[in-house]
């Protein structure tokens, strides 16, 4: 415990125990003298905490009071979460199938940014499986969850990352770093439907993805099977994609209807 604390920023602990202050107030607003008597700060140090939330928006000022109370920024972040975790609960059952029916190691990816981000993983029982770790991060332009997810991007947010291609890992030598061959690649996994990762993430694997879509057809992530390149042959490449393909439809209709309710739930307009 005392070599985990040794990595913990003291102010940044500090501005966090102010928003949960905010947060659990019983009123929506506090002034500067009551937050730093509740946090047991002084008084200079929780307006300068403040301030440097304020130009984050993670808190906002009252004009006409001087009280501060939570930004939107907050609510977009736990918005983000929100989807992120409505995407893991919707695609349990579907992954738990889709693991069954492929017996090979099944990821579901959500799109963050420039990167997909695994959330959840189901693992191979075969000895001789894939491995993964949910958190685990990648850029866009390589492995099948990746290109499924870039493929189905709107133009303006493709060419982000395309214009960022040299200075992206190239893992293998079948990873594709040139513009002309990936936006072709590209047009492909879009035209198909799945992306296919033929060792260029890993040597002596492959995988099939495909993309997870919202009501508007963009691509909030992605779902894919993953084995070793000698028993996912491409022979049974396509036989695996149209299930990952189907997993993908699956997910993608039970995370709309799970919106959908919890949107009812909020009060929300469902368009």
């Amino acid at each position: 415990m005392k070599a985990a604390n040794n990595y913990i920023v003291k102010s940044a602990a500090k501005a966090v125990r102010l928003l949960q202050v905010l947060g659990s107030a019983d009123k929506p607003e506090l002034g500067v003298s009551e937050l730093a008597r509740r946090c047991s700060y002084n008084k200079n140090q929780t307006f300068r905490l403040l301030k440097t939330l304020e130009a984050e928006h993670f808190v906002e000022q009252n004009s006409v009071t001087g009280a501060y109370r939570l930004g939107l920024g907050i609510f977009s972040l736990a918005d983000r979460a929100r989807h992120g975790i409505s995407l893991v609960r919707a695609a349990a059952p579907v992954l738990d199938r889709l693991a069954a029916a492929t017996g090979e190691t099944v990821h579901l990816a959500a799109h963050r940014g420039l990167e997909a981000v695994v959330v959840d993983v189901r693992e191979s029982s075969q000895n001789v499986r894939l491995t993964a770790t949910a958190g685990g991060r990648y850029p866009l332009h390589a492995g099948a969850c990746p290109q499924a997810i870039l493929a189905f991007l709107p133009a303006n947010e493709q060419e982000q990352v395309l214009e960022r291609l040299s200075s992206l890992p190239r893992y293998t030598e079948k990873t594709e770093l040139d513009r002309r061959r990936l936006l072709e690649r590209l047009m492909k996994v879009r035209r198909m439907g799945f992306a296919v990762s033929d060792e260029d993430v890993d040597t002596m694997a492959r995988s099939v993805g495909a993309p997870i879509l919202d009501r508007t057809g963009y691509p909030v992530g992605a779902v894919s099977a993953a084995g070793p390149a000698s028993r996912l042959s491409l022979d049974m490449v396509s036989h695996c994609a149209e299930l990952v393909r189907t997993a993908a439809a699956d997910i993608s209709a039970r995370l709309g209807l799970l919106q959908e309710a919890n949107g009812r739930e909020a009060g929300e307009v469902i368009p």
